[in-house]
Protein backbone atom coordinates (compact mmCIF):
# COMPACT_ATOMS: atom_id res chain seq x y z
CA UNK A 1 0.00 0.00 0.00
CA UNK A 2 0.81 3.30 -0.02
CA UNK A 3 2.53 5.20 2.90
CA UNK A 4 2.06 8.68 3.73
CA UNK A 5 4.82 10.69 5.58
CA UNK A 6 3.53 12.49 8.65
CA UNK A 7 3.02 16.15 7.48
CA UNK A 8 2.77 18.00 9.89
CA UNK A 9 -35.64 61.28 9.10
CA UNK A 10 -36.00 65.63 8.36
CA UNK A 11 -39.14 68.57 9.20
CA UNK A 12 -40.47 70.36 12.15
CA UNK A 13 -42.26 67.58 14.22
CA UNK A 14 -45.85 68.09 15.21
CA UNK A 15 -46.42 69.29 18.30
CA UNK A 16 -47.66 67.44 21.25
CA UNK A 17 -49.02 68.22 24.57
CA UNK A 18 -47.40 67.50 27.60
CA UNK A 19 -50.29 65.11 28.71
CA UNK A 20 -50.26 63.03 25.59
CA UNK A 21 -46.14 63.07 25.64
CA UNK A 22 -46.46 61.45 29.02
CA UNK A 23 -49.19 59.37 27.83
CA UNK A 24 -46.59 58.26 25.08
CA UNK A 25 -43.61 57.59 27.39
CA UNK A 26 -45.09 55.45 29.60
CA UNK A 27 -46.47 53.20 26.88
CA UNK A 28 -43.27 53.11 25.01
CA UNK A 29 -41.60 52.58 28.46
CA UNK A 30 -44.03 49.78 29.42
CA UNK A 31 -43.73 48.29 26.08
CA UNK A 32 -40.07 48.04 26.46
CA UNK A 33 -40.43 46.59 29.76
CA UNK A 34 -43.15 43.71 28.31
CA UNK A 35 -40.22 43.11 25.78
CA UNK A 36 -37.47 43.11 28.18
CA UNK A 37 -39.49 40.37 30.37
CA UNK A 38 -40.57 37.94 27.22
CA UNK A 39 -36.67 38.00 26.45
CA UNK A 40 -35.48 37.18 29.76
CA UNK A 41 -38.34 34.74 30.32
CA UNK A 42 -37.46 33.18 27.27
CA UNK A 43 -34.01 33.21 27.87
CA UNK A 44 -34.23 31.27 31.27
CA UNK A 45 -36.92 29.02 30.53
CA UNK A 46 -34.35 27.43 28.05
CA UNK A 47 -32.46 25.07 29.55
CA UNK A 48 -30.75 23.29 26.71
CA UNK A 49 -26.77 23.71 26.22
CA UNK A 50 -25.89 22.98 23.14
CA UNK A 51 -21.82 22.82 21.78
CA UNK A 52 -21.15 22.38 17.91
CA UNK A 53 -18.14 22.31 15.65
CA UNK A 54 -17.80 23.23 12.26
CA UNK A 55 -16.13 21.66 9.25
CA UNK A 56 -12.37 21.36 9.97
CA UNK A 57 -12.65 21.92 13.51
CA UNK A 58 -11.87 20.30 16.61
CA UNK A 59 -13.28 21.43 20.44
CA UNK A 60 -12.62 20.24 23.95
CA UNK A 61 -15.40 20.73 26.48
CA UNK A 62 -15.24 20.41 30.75
CA UNK A 63 -18.92 19.45 30.81
CA UNK A 64 -20.28 20.82 34.36
CA UNK A 65 -20.00 17.20 36.00
CA UNK A 66 -15.87 17.28 35.45
CA UNK A 67 -16.82 15.25 32.17
CA UNK A 68 -13.95 15.62 29.33
CA UNK A 69 -15.54 15.67 25.66
CA UNK A 70 -13.78 16.06 22.60
CA UNK A 71 -15.88 17.26 19.45
CA UNK A 72 -14.73 16.33 16.30
CA UNK A 73 -15.51 18.85 13.08
CA UNK A 74 -19.21 18.43 12.21
CA UNK A 75 -20.46 17.34 15.69
CA UNK A 76 -22.57 18.69 18.00
CA UNK A 77 -23.36 17.87 21.40
CA UNK A 78 -26.96 19.01 23.86
CA UNK A 79 -27.92 18.26 27.22
CA UNK A 80 -30.87 19.84 29.64
CA UNK A 81 -28.64 22.05 32.06
CA UNK A 82 -30.04 20.58 34.89
CA UNK A 83 -28.74 17.09 34.33
CA UNK A 84 -25.41 17.71 32.09
CA UNK A 85 -24.95 13.26 32.37
CA UNK A 86 -27.65 12.64 29.88
CA UNK A 87 -26.43 13.88 26.38
CA UNK A 88 -27.81 13.57 23.07
CA UNK A 89 -24.81 13.44 20.42
CA UNK A 90 -24.13 14.13 16.40
CA UNK A 91 -21.57 13.56 14.87
CA UNK A 92 -18.00 12.11 16.76
CA UNK A 93 -16.24 12.78 20.18
CA UNK A 94 -14.57 11.25 22.23
CA UNK A 95 -15.68 10.71 26.03
CA UNK A 96 -13.14 10.78 29.28
CA UNK A 97 -16.20 10.67 32.26
CA UNK A 98 -15.97 11.99 35.24
CA UNK A 99 -16.86 8.71 37.84
CA UNK A 100 -18.69 10.28 40.62
CA UNK A 101 -18.18 7.71 43.78
CA UNK A 102 -20.50 9.06 46.08
CA UNK A 103 -23.99 8.40 44.07
CA UNK A 104 -22.15 6.11 41.69
CA UNK A 105 -24.48 8.20 38.83
CA UNK A 106 -24.35 6.91 35.24
CA UNK A 107 -23.45 9.02 32.29
CA UNK A 108 -25.37 8.71 29.60
CA UNK A 109 -24.87 9.32 25.33
CA UNK A 110 -27.94 9.17 22.86
CA UNK A 111 -27.45 9.22 19.33
CA UNK A 112 -30.21 8.30 16.56
CA UNK A 113 -29.20 4.57 16.74
CA UNK A 114 -28.68 3.70 20.66
CA UNK A 115 -27.82 4.55 24.51
CA UNK A 116 -24.58 4.38 26.43
CA UNK A 117 -24.64 3.81 29.79
CA UNK A 118 -21.60 4.24 31.58
CA UNK A 119 -19.96 4.71 34.87
CA UNK A 120 -16.02 6.18 34.87
CA UNK A 121 -14.85 5.57 30.94
CA UNK A 122 -12.95 6.47 28.57
CA UNK A 123 -14.38 5.96 24.95
CA UNK A 124 -15.30 7.20 21.11
CA UNK A 125 -18.81 7.57 19.49
CA UNK A 126 -19.05 8.16 15.79
CA UNK A 127 -22.70 8.30 14.27
CA UNK A 128 -21.97 9.33 10.92
CA UNK A 129 -22.69 6.92 7.94
CA UNK A 130 -26.11 5.57 9.28
CA UNK A 131 -25.11 3.55 12.25
CA UNK A 132 -22.88 4.63 15.78
CA UNK A 133 -19.86 3.14 16.18
CA UNK A 134 -18.26 2.98 19.66
CA UNK A 135 -14.86 2.14 20.62
CA UNK A 136 -14.28 1.20 24.47
CA UNK A 137 -10.80 2.89 25.92
CA UNK A 138 -10.74 2.20 29.13
CA UNK A 139 -14.09 0.69 31.98
CA UNK A 140 -17.18 -0.84 31.18
CA UNK A 141 -20.16 0.71 29.56
CA UNK A 142 -23.30 -1.05 28.31
CA UNK A 143 -25.38 -0.04 25.39
CA UNK A 144 -28.97 -0.24 24.95
CA UNK A 145 -30.59 -0.96 21.39
CA UNK A 146 -33.83 0.30 20.47
CA UNK A 147 -34.74 -3.26 19.94
CA UNK A 148 -34.53 -4.24 23.34
CA UNK A 149 -31.31 -6.24 22.98
CA UNK A 150 -28.26 -5.17 25.10
CA UNK A 151 -24.68 -5.58 25.13
CA UNK A 152 -21.95 -5.19 27.73
CA UNK A 153 -18.75 -3.93 26.40
CA UNK A 154 -15.24 -4.80 26.88
CA UNK A 155 -12.16 -2.70 26.46
CA UNK A 156 -10.72 -3.12 22.87
CA UNK A 157 -13.99 -3.62 21.42
CA UNK A 158 -16.08 -2.24 18.82
CA UNK A 159 -19.47 -2.43 18.39
CA UNK A 160 -21.53 -0.95 15.44
CA UNK A 161 -25.30 -0.51 14.95
CA UNK A 162 -27.69 0.99 12.82
CA UNK A 163 -30.88 1.02 14.09
CA UNK A 164 -32.74 1.41 10.55
CA UNK A 165 -31.40 -1.83 9.07
CA UNK A 166 -30.79 -3.54 12.66
CA UNK A 167 -27.20 -4.31 11.74
CA UNK A 168 -25.10 -5.21 14.74
CA UNK A 169 -20.85 -5.94 14.30
CA UNK A 170 -18.59 -6.60 16.63
CA UNK A 171 -15.01 -6.70 16.31
CA UNK A 172 -11.55 -7.11 19.08
CA UNK A 173 -9.65 -4.16 17.67
CA UNK A 174 -6.01 -4.45 16.73
CA UNK A 175 -3.24 -1.97 18.65
CA UNK A 176 -2.49 -1.05 14.80
CA UNK A 177 -6.57 0.41 15.06
CA UNK A 178 -6.72 3.96 15.43
CA UNK A 179 -10.65 5.14 16.03
CA UNK A 180 -9.42 8.68 17.88
CA UNK A 181 -6.12 9.60 17.00
CA UNK A 182 -7.82 12.86 15.07
CA UNK A 183 -8.43 14.56 18.60
CA UNK A 184 -4.95 14.66 18.67
CA UNK A 185 -5.27 16.75 15.03
CA UNK A 186 -4.29 13.67 13.05
CA UNK A 187 -5.82 11.51 10.04
CA UNK A 188 -3.88 7.93 10.35
CA UNK A 189 -4.58 5.53 8.11
CA UNK A 190 -4.01 1.60 7.90
CA UNK A 191 -3.96 0.16 5.19
CA UNK A 192 -7.68 2.07 3.93
CA UNK A 193 -8.56 2.33 0.34
CA UNK A 194 -8.39 5.43 -1.21
CA UNK A 195 -12.40 5.71 -1.51
CA UNK A 196 -12.54 5.68 2.47
CA UNK A 197 -9.99 8.14 2.62
CA UNK A 198 -11.41 10.06 0.61
CA UNK A 199 -14.95 10.03 2.52
CA UNK A 200 -13.32 10.70 5.49
CA UNK A 201 -11.68 14.01 3.87
CA UNK A 202 -15.23 14.42 3.04
CA UNK A 203 -16.80 13.96 6.29
CA UNK A 204 -14.10 16.11 8.57
CA UNK A 205 -14.00 19.52 5.80
CA UNK A 206 -17.59 19.09 4.09
CA UNK A 207 -16.12 18.36 0.24
CA UNK A 208 -17.58 15.54 -2.00
CA UNK A 209 -14.88 13.97 -4.29
CA UNK A 210 -14.68 12.19 -7.41
CA UNK A 211 -12.64 10.05 -9.32
CA UNK A 212 -11.93 10.21 -12.68
CA UNK A 213 -10.10 6.72 -12.98
CA UNK A 214 -11.76 4.63 -10.58
CA UNK A 215 -8.56 2.26 -10.96
CA UNK A 216 -7.17 4.10 -7.93
CA UNK A 217 -9.77 3.84 -5.71
CA UNK A 218 -8.47 0.84 -3.80
CA UNK A 219 -4.99 1.85 -3.61
CA UNK A 220 -4.20 1.04 0.24
CA UNK A 221 -3.18 3.84 1.82
CA UNK A 222 -1.05 4.31 5.30
CA UNK A 223 0.38 6.98 7.98
CA UNK A 224 -0.66 10.08 9.32
CA UNK A 225 -1.12 13.76 8.22
CA UNK A 226 -2.66 16.44 10.01
CA UNK A 227 -6.03 16.86 10.11
CA UNK A 228 -7.01 20.77 10.76
CA UNK A 229 -5.62 21.80 7.45
CA UNK A 230 -7.19 20.59 4.05
CA UNK A 231 -4.38 22.02 1.46
CA UNK A 232 -1.82 19.82 3.72
CA UNK A 233 -3.97 16.58 3.40
CA UNK A 234 -4.17 17.11 -0.47
CA UNK A 235 -0.76 17.76 -0.66
CA UNK A 236 0.05 14.81 1.15
CA UNK A 237 -2.24 12.81 -0.89
CA UNK A 238 -1.21 14.03 -3.73
CA UNK A 239 2.40 12.82 -3.39
CA UNK A 240 1.72 9.52 -2.17
CA UNK A 241 -0.94 8.28 -4.59
CA UNK A 242 0.09 10.47 -7.87
CA UNK A 243 -2.37 11.97 -8.22
CA UNK A 244 -3.72 15.31 -8.96
CA UNK A 245 -6.64 16.95 -7.21
CA UNK A 246 -8.55 20.03 -8.53
CA UNK A 247 -11.72 21.76 -6.36
CA UNK A 248 -14.58 22.56 -8.87
CA UNK A 249 -16.92 23.56 -6.49
CA UNK A 250 -17.37 21.97 -3.58
CA UNK A 251 -15.90 18.74 -5.01
CA UNK A 252 -12.60 17.46 -5.25
CA UNK A 253 -11.46 15.74 -8.66
CA UNK A 254 -8.92 13.43 -8.59
CA UNK A 255 -6.80 12.70 -11.95
CA UNK A 256 -4.17 10.28 -12.53
CA UNK A 257 -1.21 12.26 -12.60
CA UNK A 258 0.66 12.18 -16.24
CA UNK A 259 3.94 13.21 -15.04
Amino acid sequence: GKVLQSLQVGGTPPRTSNKRRSLLVVGTLAAMALLVALFYTTREESTLMEHRTEYGMIMDLTLPDGTSVTLNGNSRISYDKGNPRDISLEGEAYFNVKKIPSTNAKFWVTTNDLRIAVYGTQFHVNTRDEKTDVVLDEGSIHLLFDNGRTKQMQVGEMVSYAAGSQTFELRKLSKRDSYSVWRKGTFEFNNLSFEKVMHQLGETYGIKHRFTDTAIREMAISGGIPNQNLQLCIQALEKVTGTRMVMDKDTLVIFEDQK
